[in-house]
């Protein structure tokens, strides 16, 4: 299948509601669609850009980018890269990713990262072949609402919510996490931090 597009989104449509409907359940199970104004919130800001992949007039993927500055230099950051089953194995991930790259590089971004679990082969043989290397870094999590620390300082939330913790607290913290690696290394010349 190679009759789909992708295109930055640049509103919320009804469309594409539908779509996130059912698209998160297959990113995490106990992921809720988010709400229109969370994604017009995503979509107006200066700094990100989600991408949809369309077939049909349906969305049959997404993911979003965002950026920012910190000393060590721009950053990104891909999130929520789904696509939909029945469009998996037919390049909408990839296409999706590399139009991601591709904004990145015009922004200015450095360098751009991803989590993907370990179960996840198929994700992270795609980023592979983009051209992502594995990071030799540690995530940690840490929420600042919602639920409370128990003793054993693991999140309480529950059996459904454990997963969604941990794969949200991946990406967070792994901002965090490689700009501490990066802190570490020793710095011999410019050319070598790129």
């Amino acid at each position: 299948m190679t009759d789909f597009c992708i295109r930055e989104v640049r509103e919320t449509t009804p469309p594409l509601l539908d779509a996130f409907a059912a698209l998160m359940p297959q990113l995490s199970a106990g992921l809720e669609a988010p709400s229109a104004a969370a994604l017009e919130r995503i979509v107006r800001s200066p700094s990100a850009a989600m991408f949809a992949a369309w077939r049909d007039g349906a969305a049959v993927g997404a993911l979003t980018l965002v950026w920012y500055d910190v000393p060590s230099g721009r950053k990104g950051w891909i999130e929520d890269v789904v696509v939909d089953a029945s469009a998996r194995g037919a390049g909408v991930g990839e296409a999706l990713v590399r139009a991601a790259l591709e904004r990145a590089a015009r922004e200015g971004v450095e360098r751009v990262m991803l989590t993907s679990r370990p179960a996840r082969r198929a994700a992270r043989a795609l980023y592979r072949k983009v051209g992502f290397e594995e990071a030799e870094t540690s995530v940690f999590v840490r929420r600042t609402t919602g639920q409370a620390l128990g003793q054993t300082g693991k999140i309480a939330v529950g059996t459904a919510g454990n997963e969604l913790a941990e794969e949200a607290g991946e990406q967070a913290a792994g901002l965090l996490s490689e700009a501490g690696r990066q802190m570490e290394q020793p710095k011999s010349s410019a050319s070598d931090e790129r």
